[in-house]
């Protein structure tokens, strides 16, 4: 069961680079879909925004898998690269690591953790 995910949002192509963003995304796609047929990700799902603010937000990709999975896929070169030619071609690009199920009270633990040792009481 996926514990952990990330997720990976972006804004309208940069004027000029429009057909050069729909090429990155869609070298995300395979990358992703080799990433799952390999098992290094559970599961990779896609949205595309249909209404809203579409210059801001497009849509947005999120991967699931484990913490150690995607700590491993955001270590990556492969990936590293990819989001690197992402931000050459869509604005707003954003990735945010996420973590669900038995990862949550870890989380939890170690903000109320920080806050003891910081005296923190309200």
């Amino acid at each position: 069961m996926s514990n952990a995910a990330l997720y990976i949002k972006w804004g309208q192509p940069v004027r000029g680079r429009e057909t050069k963003s729909i090429e990155v995304f869609m070298h995300a796609l395979e990358y992703y879909g080799a990433l799952e047929k390999q098992k290094k990700i559970t599961a990779q799902r896609v949205y595309v925004a249909e209404t809203g603010d579409l210059g801001k937000f497009g849509g947005f990709i999120v991967l699931e898998g484990d913490v150690a999975q995607l700590r491993a896929v955001l270590d990556s070169d492969d990936y590293k690269n990819l989001i690197m030619q992402a931000h050459q071609v869509v604005e707003h690009l954003e990735t945010v690591h996420l973590a669900c199920g038995d990862e949550v009270p870890k989380i939890v633990a170690r903000v109320a953790n920080a806050r003891r040792q910081m005296g923190i009481t309200t």
